[in-house]
């Protein structure tokens, strides 16, 4: 996913210089085109579930713990900041002085380091007791680079990959905590269903608002500002959801 994305990210001002801006935009349509080829032999199968199978308990009890709703606001903070920085971070680079290729490259440079932590942070979870040293640190490397963003913009490749490195990280220790904190299949689902249905809501509210922010005061400062001290807010959430506990325990 993440390579996806830098590809699209990097490929978009080249694109738009040689064939037009259309062109550039239809070109992302051959990703679509592939995950429908690619997805359609699925539709034809289909089984029926094992005799015996229980059938799921009602998800009340998960909406009910605090250690979900950490969980679940861990995950949204992140997609959060991770939404508004997808959207907009070409438009602060180019405030900064950057050309749109330059602040098209590190908007992918920013993608393909959320690459990274699928690759390492697997083993590293399975080698400490508990998860709490890597939520924080994850927030403390996203709230660095939003700072960064404001204080040495000429740092901007630097900011990029820390924001992409830690906000890769987040989505996939949030995606880690619903197994991690639930005692069975069917509350690992039900929790799965409230941090994602709950984290998406916010990030979906991410550009909307941080447009409208810059709107209101003519700069990127003031939203990449009120996103450190979000990081703030996510380190305590993470660092709750990050204790040897599961829901019912909590």
């Amino acid at each position: 996913m993440g390579g996806a994305a830098a590809l699209a990210s990097a490929s978009a001002v080249p694109l738009a210089a040689a064939f037009g801006w259309q062109a550039a935009l239809a070109a992302c349509l051959i990703f679509a085109l592939l995950a429908i080829m690619t997805w359609s032999g699925q539709l034809s199968r289909h089984t029926k579930p094992a005799t015996g199978t229980a059938t799921p308990p009602h998800g009340g009890k998960v909406w009910r713990s605090a250690l979900a709703w950490q969980v679940t606001l861990f995950m949204g903070i992140n997609s959060f900041l991770y939404y508004v920085l997808v959207a907009w971070l070409p438009a602060i680079l180019t405030s900064s002085g950057l050309s749109p290729a330059a602040a098209g490259s590190l908007h992918g440079v920013m993608q393909l380091a959320t690459a990274i932590p699928g690759l390492l942070l697997g083993p590293i979870v399975n080698r400490m007791r508990d998860q709490r040293l890597i939520a924080a640190a994850i927030g403390v490397l996203m709230g660095i680079a939003l700072m960064g963003f404001i204080i040495a913009p000429a740092g901007a490749m630097i900011w990029s990959f820390c924001f992409g490195l830690g906000s890769g990280g987040g989505v996939l220790l949030a995606l880690m905590f619903m197994g991690l904190r639930a005692s069975s299949a069917h509350q690992a689902a039900a929790l799965s269903g409230m941090a994602q249905c709950v984290g998406y809501l916010l990030a979906a509210c991410g550009p909307t608002l941080a447009g409208k922010l810059h709107e209101l005061t003519g700069s990127w400062s003031l939203p990449l500002s009120i996103g450190a001290v979000l990081t703030v807010v996510m380190i305590g959430f993470g660092t709750m959801a990050g204790r040897q506990h599961t829901i019912g325990s909590d």
